[in-house]
């Protein structure tokens, strides 16, 4: 397992991914609690989705390692590759849970690495393509414009016959549309979040991700799974390798 901190020319850094200045924030509330349900849920889906042990997955924000510690589980040797933009975090992931649990001995290669307006070269740094390109929770605390370049980035290690997927809050009412959405938490306004076409927490239409698609060359915008059973309602992109 390597570790390093690659940071892109940029002017904006994911601020929830790299705060250094911040007291090192508790592993599991970290990455929004749920650990155990959100956890399992993420690695149930891709195993809906088709994944096998022999699969290469990267997992995008993979904070502590909350859905993690499930895929290294599943993966064989050296097939888990992760990375996220606050090595604290990472840190406490490793320490606090893939160690205890005994998971290091599966080789998971782990990088941190920030996120900017600027697409990070991923080929380069983790020499590989992916059957599996997972990015869970981060597109609701990025700018759209960071999201481009990070979809940019990310398509030049997408396998042939790979599927990249990503969650949002949707926006179902179109681009026109510019108040706040409520998203409650398992039918509940008790531990809510409200979402904003302009800041965090982000909401998108899905407009804007087939647009990206088309942009980025590399990517063809699939579909939106809208069953996936998260508490706060979040959907599921799926994208395939043009």
């Amino acid at each position: 397992m390597s570790m390093s901190i690659i940071s892109p020319l940029a002017n904006f850094v994911w601020k929830l991914l790299f705060r250094d200045h911040l007291p090192h924030p508790d592993y599991q509330t970290a990455v929004g609690g749920h650990w155990d349900e959100v956890g399992r849920l993420q690695f149930e889906f891709l195993m809906s989705e088709g994944l096998k042990p022999e699969h290469y997955l990267l997992d995008v924000a993979c904070g502590s390692f909350r859905a993690g510690r499930f895929f290294i589980d599943y993966l064989l040797p050296a097939h888990y590759y992760a990375f996220d933009g606050d090595h604290r975090l990472l840190e406490a992931g490793i320490q606090e849970v893939l160690k205890l649990e005994g998971l290091m001995d599966k080789e998971p290669q782990i990088r941190c690495i920030c996120l900017g307006y600027q697409p990070v070269d991923f080929l380069h740094l983790l020499k590989r393509k992916f059957d599996y390109i997972w990015v869970h929770a981060l597109f609701d605390h990025i700018p759209p414009e960071v999201i481009a370049s990070t979809l940019n980035g990310l398509s030049q290690v997408l396998a042939e016959k790979g599927r990249l997927y990503a969650t949002i809050f949707l926006n179902p009412y179109g681009p026109q549309y510019l108040e706040p959405i409520l998203h409650l938490r398992n039918g509940s306004s008790e531990g809510a979040i409200t979402t904003h076409p302009d800041r965090e927490y982000w909401h998108h239409t899905l407009d804007y991700f087939e647009n990206l698609g088309e942009e980025s060359g590399e990517l063809l915008f699939d579909t939106c799974i809208h069953d996936y059973p998260h508490p706060l309602g979040l959907k599921v992109l799926r994208f395939l390798h043009r």
